[in-house]
């Protein structure tokens, strides 16, 4: 059985009283038991008193397609809804429940114009993803993934003053090194008051008509993903999209479930939260890179330089 972390005593620290809070929200499958016990301890300790609540949708059916195959082991829906029953005893703030796929139709006609996108063409989530961003009950709404780590030094401030203005209409938080600017359904930062009247439905993007139709005969669908109906969104100009800069924080991808299991983790995650970011990650950019934290074995002489202060 995953073991939760320690629940820190600055899951109680209250919030400045002009600072608004925030709804976080987030996609599990049954593979996630051991990224959720890092991550949700993870989450409430950097973000603290300015949660509002922790949403997690579990999808209990299989991936399928490319996503699937990635991910055909370890499967254990049991695992993960009691480790969301454990976290949610601790913690209040947390809501979790199962994805209804009997509300296909009525998010769809929520978010799309046409179609009932259940999964993209390489078996990547749509319907879970959408579902979940419908679950909050904040005006402000951080969609992340379960496996991004996060510093905050002012982004969140930031991003909630950018969405206000009408500067942006959806906001990035900070990524590592040279990671790529567009528009990420990793994590992403919406005033939900906002974007649902201007946006919803908008169009969901598909692939071309001849690999649709190749996909067709495979049994395949012929969606693209999530964020490229947003990417379509911002690159229409119809919506505006900025990354924040690393001076505010930053976000890293931790891809694979299996880091999650890997006895540095734990040591990863405190080193994360203390602003201490080893030169090749930063380096690297946003994707976790395992042999960066290694400070033992062959790769020990490439990390001779001092780790990089956020």
């Amino acid at each position: 059985m995953t073991t939760m972390q320690p629940i820190s005593k600055v899951f109680d620290r209250e919030p400045h009283p002009h600072r608004v809070k925030f709804s976080l929200v987030t996609n599990a499958s049954a593979k996630d038991a051991v990224r959720l016990a890092t991550v949700l301890p993870h989450w409430v300790r950097v973000f603290g008193g300015r949660l509002e609540e922790i949403c997690v949708l579990v999808d209990g059916r299989p991936a399928e397609g490319r996503i699937g195959r990635l991910h055909a082991v370890g499967n254990n829906l049991d695992a993960v809804t009691e480790q969301l029953d454990r976290f949610a005893a601790q913690d209040s703030r947390l809501r979790w429940r199962l994805l209804d796929y009997a509300r296909l139709p009525e998010v769809s006609r929520t978010w799309w114009t046409v179609g009932e996108p259940v999964r993209c063409q390489d078996g990547s989530p749509v319907f879970a993803f959408a579902s979940a961003l419908l679950e909050a009950r904040g005006r402000f709404i951080l969609r992340a993934d379960c496996d991004m780590l996060f510093r905050e030094d002012g982004w969140l401030e930031e991003g909630i003053r950018l969405l206000t203005s009408g500067t942006a209409d959806m906001v990035a938080p900070p990524r590592l090194g040279n990671s790529p600017s567009r528009v990420s359904s990793r994590a992403m930062l919406v005033d939900w008051e906002n974007f649902a009247p201007r946006f919803l439905p908008m169009r969901a993007a598909q692939l071309d008509w001849p690999r649709r139709i190749h996909r067709r005969f495979q049994g395949r669908p012929g969606w693209r993903g999530f964020e490229d109906s947003l990417l379509e969104l911002a690159r229409s100009g119809r919506a505006k999209f900025t990354v924040l800069p690393q001076k505010l924080g930053a976000s890293m991808h931790v891809v694979r479930v299996a880091d999650f299991s890997e006895p540095r983790m734990e040591r990863v995650v405190a080193q994360w939260e203390q602003a201490t970011i080893p030169a090749h990650q930063l380096e690297y950019g946003w994707d976790y890179l395992p042999s960066a934290w290694d400070y033992s074995g062959p790769t020990a002489q490439l990390l001779a330089e001092p780790a990089a202060t956020l």
